[in-house]
């Protein structure tokens, strides 16, 4: 089955303050990236969190974008195609709009990633290649009158093949996953030039591939890394379960693995454990972390400990499946506990965003909508963090799409 690796979830929540910079406030907006169209579709994130398509969509771009990033001060947008070949920026105006084109900075190889700095000076690009011993990071400062790129030195040799990047909110450090090489990098920066320095590594994962995706909680304080082929044994079954690794996150970079982690995935109302863990987000109050499985279309909830009395089992940060009932309706087993199921239509849920009210959630699946795409929307309970599906339940979208951005 084809997996979509998507972006941090944390550079999501970096875009969630509107209005800074001089730009005027239009409330939230979701951009979905189509990666077989030619831009993107926009809705205005509601109240009650449901999607409604935006006056300003679509936001039409000269090539298919894959992911999306705005400066925290408003002004600029950076995309990079489906190619991997080019980075575009924008202006961004005070509606939402994607203006001006700024610029197009071709890249050496092939872009995986890139994440803006929340200073709004510098932006980097992940640079992976068949031989991690060439793998590369491409640093740009971002001229604060303009928004021109100008590259910081050459690209830095990595020797990692990074697919995902990741900030700290406060901006000093960067992750990177590398899941051919069972590892997440860190790298320490200087928030003056923009030069970054490696300052550890550490292995996850218990197979060539296997780590898919990294989750940094609101408060960068946590870092989950989901393994789509790493699974532990369920005793005296013929089951098992996919594993989370939790890691609690040093100022300097450094990732100590969490003493009860990794973190098993509970079944379903049938008895049936998820698989193929692909993407997930936490809420902006580091409360729940939500993981799609893609392999059975589900969505597993867990409660993030505090540490505070009454939180739940274990130590800051590790994890707590979201428990509920079963009973039978109509010959039909219901369940109100975690993983929950992503939607009637729902086949391959990709990507996960969650709004800064933290009282939504949104699962795409590229393959959803006869292949166009389609966004499920959920509303979580503040109290449990079960979900809910909001009406409607899902809204359609165009060109396959890989990516949400919200602002």
């Amino acid at each position: 089955m084809k997996r979509l690796i998507g972006f941090t979830a944390a550079l999501c929540l970096m875009a969630f303050m509107v209005g800074c910079g001089g730009v005027t406030s239009t409330g939230t907006l979701a951009y979905i990236s189509n990666s077989t169209g030619t831009g993107f579709s926009v809705y205005t994130v509601n109240a009650d969190g449901t999607l409604t398509l935006s006056s300003i969509s679509p936001q039409n771009t000269p090539a298919s974008p894959k992911m999306l990033a705005f400066s925290a001060n408003g002004k600029w947008a950076f995309f990079l195609d489906q190619a991997g070949t080019n980075v575009y920026a924008y202006t961004r105006a005070g509606n939402g709009t994607l203006a001006t084109q700024i610029g197009v900075y071709p890249v050496v190889g092939t872009a995986s990633s890139l994440v803006v700095a929340p200073n709004s000076n510098f932006l980097y690009v992940a640079l992976p290649t068949t031989s991690p011993t060439t793998s590369q990071l491409a640093i740009y400062s971002i001229d604060n009158s303009t928004g021109i790129l100008y590259q910081v030195g050459s690209n830095l040799n990595i020797g990692y093949a990074i697919t995902q990047l990741v900030m700290s909110p406060g901006g000093s450090v960067l992750f990177g996953l590398s899941p051919s090489q069972q590892a997440v990098v860190s790298w320490t920066l200087n928030s003056s030039s923009g030069v970054a320095i490696q300052a550890a590594t550490q292995s996850v994962g218990q197979g060539v591939g296997s780590p898919s995706y990294i989750v940094l909680s609101a408060n960068g304080s946590y870092m989950y890394v989901l393994d789509h082929l790493s699974t532990t044994p369920i005793t005296g079954t013929n089951f098992s379960t996919p594993n989370i690794f939790g890691f609690n996150v040093g100022s300097n970079g450094v990732l100590t693995q969490m003493a009860d982690s990794p973190f098993p995935e509970n079944p379903d109302a049938d008895g049936n454990y998820p698989s193929d863990p692909v993407a997930g987000a936490t809420t902006n109050d580091n409360r729940y972390l939500f993981v799609a499985n893609q392999g059975t279309h589900n969505i597993s909830v867990f409660k993030i400990n505090s540490g505070a009395s009454g939180s739940g089992s274990g130590s800051p940060g590790e994890l707590n499946e979201v428990v509920g009932s079963v009973s039978i309706i109509n010959g039909i087993s219901v369940s109100t506990a975690s993983p929950f199921d992503c939607g009637t239509g729902c086949s391959t849920p990709s990507f996960i965003a969650i709004p800064s009210g933290n009282n939504a959630l949104y699962v795409l699946d590229p393959n959803a909508n006869a292949k166009q795409g389609a966004i499920f929307q959920f509303q979580i309970d503040q109290n449990t963090g079960k979900l809910r599906a909001q009406s409607p339940a899902s809204v359609g979208t165009a060109g396959a799409p890989t990516w949400i951005t919200l602002r």
